[in-house]
Protein backbone atom coordinates (compact mmCIF):
# COMPACT_ATOMS: atom_id res chain seq x y z
CA UNK A 1 0.00 0.00 0.00
CA UNK A 2 1.34 3.48 -0.83
CA UNK A 3 1.02 6.15 1.84
CA UNK A 4 1.29 9.60 0.99
CA UNK A 5 3.37 12.15 3.25
CA UNK A 6 2.66 15.58 3.65
CA UNK A 7 5.74 17.82 2.56
CA UNK A 8 7.37 19.30 5.66
CA UNK A 9 8.78 22.51 6.48
CA UNK A 10 11.26 23.63 3.76
CA UNK A 11 14.02 24.19 6.55
CA UNK A 12 13.07 20.23 8.18
CA UNK A 13 13.90 18.60 4.20
CA UNK A 14 16.81 20.43 3.96
CA UNK A 15 18.28 19.29 7.02
CA UNK A 16 17.46 15.51 6.09
CA UNK A 17 18.98 16.36 3.08
CA UNK A 18 22.13 17.36 3.90
CA UNK A 19 22.05 14.34 6.48
CA UNK A 20 21.78 11.68 3.80
CA UNK A 21 24.60 13.29 1.80
CA UNK A 22 27.01 13.13 4.68
CA UNK A 23 25.97 9.44 5.05
CA UNK A 24 26.34 8.74 1.47
CA UNK A 25 29.58 10.80 1.07
CA UNK A 26 31.20 8.20 4.00
CA UNK A 27 30.06 5.05 2.43
CA UNK A 28 31.30 6.03 -1.38
CA UNK A 29 34.36 6.99 0.08
CA UNK A 30 35.52 3.86 1.13
CA UNK A 31 36.19 0.06 0.03
CA UNK A 32 33.45 -2.40 1.59
CA UNK A 33 34.82 -5.80 2.39
CA UNK A 34 31.45 -6.62 4.66
CA UNK A 35 28.15 -5.95 5.77
CA UNK A 36 27.65 -2.93 8.48
CA UNK A 37 31.26 -1.03 6.77
CA UNK A 38 31.77 1.80 9.18
CA UNK A 39 33.92 3.46 11.62
CA UNK A 40 34.30 1.61 15.39
CA UNK A 41 34.02 3.11 18.66
CA UNK A 42 36.12 6.24 19.33
CA UNK A 43 36.12 9.93 21.56
CA UNK A 44 35.89 12.70 18.93
CA UNK A 45 38.27 15.25 20.31
CA UNK A 46 36.06 18.78 19.24
CA UNK A 47 33.93 19.58 16.35
CA UNK A 48 35.80 17.23 13.15
CA UNK A 49 34.21 18.25 9.85
CA UNK A 50 35.35 15.07 7.84
CA UNK A 51 32.75 12.08 9.24
CA UNK A 52 35.59 9.69 8.26
CA UNK A 53 38.09 11.28 10.54
CA UNK A 54 38.44 10.39 14.69
CA UNK A 55 40.39 11.74 16.87
CA UNK A 56 41.69 10.63 20.21
CA UNK A 57 42.36 13.12 23.35
CA UNK A 58 45.82 11.58 24.58
CA UNK A 59 43.74 10.87 28.32
CA UNK A 60 41.47 9.04 26.34
CA UNK A 61 43.78 6.64 23.85
CA UNK A 62 44.09 2.64 23.63
CA UNK A 63 47.41 0.93 23.69
CA UNK A 64 47.11 -0.93 20.17
CA UNK A 65 48.56 -4.03 19.02
CA UNK A 66 51.62 -4.71 17.00
CA UNK A 67 51.00 -6.46 13.52
CA UNK A 68 54.03 -8.12 12.27
CA UNK A 69 54.39 -10.41 8.92
CA UNK A 70 55.42 -11.31 5.63
CA UNK A 71 56.53 -8.17 3.40
CA UNK A 72 54.50 -7.42 -0.20
CA UNK A 73 57.75 -6.87 -1.65
CA UNK A 74 60.79 -7.99 -0.79
CA UNK A 75 61.77 -10.61 1.88
CA UNK A 76 61.55 -11.24 5.00
CA UNK A 77 58.52 -9.60 7.48
CA UNK A 78 57.58 -6.24 8.53
CA UNK A 79 56.47 -4.61 11.83
CA UNK A 80 54.41 -1.92 13.51
CA UNK A 81 56.58 -1.38 16.45
CA UNK A 82 58.56 1.14 15.82
CA UNK A 83 59.72 2.86 20.06
CA UNK A 84 59.86 6.34 19.73
CA UNK A 85 58.28 6.84 15.96
CA UNK A 86 54.99 7.95 15.29
CA UNK A 87 53.53 4.79 13.58
CA UNK A 88 50.83 5.05 10.43
CA UNK A 89 49.12 2.00 9.40
CA UNK A 90 47.11 2.07 6.00
CA UNK A 91 44.71 -1.14 5.35
CA UNK A 92 44.52 -1.54 1.63
CA UNK A 93 43.95 -4.35 -1.11
CA UNK A 94 44.80 -3.99 -4.61
CA UNK A 95 41.24 -4.10 -5.49
CA UNK A 96 40.15 -1.08 -4.00
CA UNK A 97 39.61 1.90 -5.90
CA UNK A 98 40.33 4.54 -3.30
CA UNK A 99 42.92 2.80 -1.97
CA UNK A 100 44.67 3.72 -5.66
CA UNK A 101 43.49 6.95 -5.37
CA UNK A 102 45.20 7.65 -1.69
CA UNK A 103 48.60 5.95 -2.26
CA UNK A 104 50.06 9.09 -3.75
CA UNK A 105 49.45 11.27 -1.01
CA UNK A 106 50.49 8.11 1.51
CA UNK A 107 53.78 8.33 -0.08
CA UNK A 108 54.66 11.67 0.14
CA UNK A 109 53.20 11.92 3.51
CA UNK A 110 55.70 9.33 4.52
CA UNK A 111 58.70 11.45 2.70
CA UNK A 112 57.27 14.34 4.58
CA UNK A 113 57.46 13.13 8.11
CA UNK A 114 60.20 10.36 7.94
CA UNK A 115 61.95 12.20 10.67
CA UNK A 116 59.49 11.77 13.34
CA UNK A 117 56.56 8.64 11.56
CA UNK A 118 57.44 5.15 10.24
CA UNK A 119 54.24 4.00 7.71
CA UNK A 120 53.27 0.81 7.18
CA UNK A 121 50.59 -0.62 5.13
CA UNK A 122 48.27 -4.05 5.94
CA UNK A 123 47.78 -5.56 2.93
CA UNK A 124 44.22 -7.80 3.06
CA UNK A 125 42.07 -9.91 1.18
CA UNK A 126 44.20 -9.92 -2.08
CA UNK A 127 46.46 -12.18 -4.26
CA UNK A 128 50.40 -11.26 -3.23
CA UNK A 129 50.95 -11.05 -7.34
CA UNK A 130 48.43 -8.40 -7.18
CA UNK A 131 49.59 -6.55 -4.10
CA UNK A 132 53.18 -6.85 -5.68
CA UNK A 133 51.94 -4.98 -8.84
CA UNK A 134 49.98 -2.29 -7.01
CA UNK A 135 53.04 -1.42 -4.74
CA UNK A 136 55.38 -0.90 -7.92
CA UNK A 137 52.81 0.94 -9.69
CA UNK A 138 52.03 3.28 -7.01
CA UNK A 139 56.09 3.67 -6.36
CA UNK A 140 55.12 2.48 -2.19
CA UNK A 141 58.10 3.45 -0.35
CA UNK A 142 57.51 2.25 3.08
CA UNK A 143 56.74 -1.82 3.49
CA UNK A 144 53.51 -3.95 3.53
CA UNK A 145 52.44 -6.72 5.67
CA UNK A 146 50.76 -9.44 3.50
CA UNK A 147 48.07 -10.03 5.57
CA UNK A 148 45.55 -11.75 2.90
CA UNK A 149 43.01 -13.69 5.91
CA UNK A 150 43.16 -10.70 7.92
CA UNK A 151 44.76 -12.62 11.09
CA UNK A 152 47.28 -9.07 11.47
CA UNK A 153 44.25 -6.81 11.05
CA UNK A 154 41.78 -8.38 13.71
CA UNK A 155 44.19 -7.25 16.49
CA UNK A 156 42.99 -3.82 16.01
CA UNK A 157 39.47 -4.89 16.49
CA UNK A 158 37.52 -1.44 17.99
CA UNK A 159 40.76 1.09 16.67
CA UNK A 160 40.57 -0.29 12.83
CA UNK A 161 38.07 -0.92 10.87
CA UNK A 162 37.69 -4.61 9.56
CA UNK A 163 35.10 -4.22 7.39
CA UNK A 164 35.77 -1.25 5.17
CA UNK A 165 39.20 0.02 3.37
CA UNK A 166 40.99 1.73 3.03
CA UNK A 167 41.48 3.03 6.81
CA UNK A 168 44.45 4.57 8.47
CA UNK A 169 45.31 4.42 12.32
CA UNK A 170 47.98 7.28 13.59
CA UNK A 171 49.64 5.95 16.48
CA UNK A 172 51.26 7.63 19.05
CA UNK A 173 54.93 7.52 20.80
CA UNK A 174 53.48 5.32 23.59
CA UNK A 175 51.97 3.12 20.91
CA UNK A 176 48.61 4.39 21.83
CA UNK A 177 45.68 5.35 19.13
CA UNK A 178 45.56 8.86 17.90
CA UNK A 179 43.68 9.44 15.33
CA UNK A 180 41.96 7.28 12.48
CA UNK A 181 40.76 7.81 8.89
CA UNK A 182 38.08 6.02 7.13
CA UNK A 183 38.06 6.11 3.13
CA UNK A 184 40.65 7.83 1.33
CA UNK A 185 43.20 10.28 3.23
CA UNK A 186 44.81 12.94 2.03
CA UNK A 187 48.81 14.33 2.44
CA UNK A 188 48.15 17.79 3.95
CA UNK A 189 45.41 16.11 6.49
CA UNK A 190 47.85 13.18 7.54
CA UNK A 191 50.93 15.25 7.67
CA UNK A 192 49.38 17.86 10.33
CA UNK A 193 48.01 14.32 11.91
CA UNK A 194 51.19 12.77 12.02
CA UNK A 195 53.05 16.38 13.39
CA UNK A 196 50.17 17.14 16.12
CA UNK A 197 50.52 13.32 17.19
CA UNK A 198 54.30 13.97 17.37
CA UNK A 199 54.05 16.75 19.70
CA UNK A 200 52.08 15.54 22.00
CA UNK A 201 48.78 16.83 20.90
Amino acid sequence: MLHLVKPGPVKARRVVVAAASAALLLVTSACSTGAGASPTGGTSRGAVPDPGLVLFKPSDRQRTAVAEGPKVMGSGTATTRHPGRVVVINVWASWCGPCRKEAPDLAAASRSTDEVARFVGLNIRDQRDAARAFSRAVKMPYPSIFDPEGQQLVKFSGQLSTTAIPTTLVIDEQQRSAARITGPVDRDTLIQLVNDTADGR
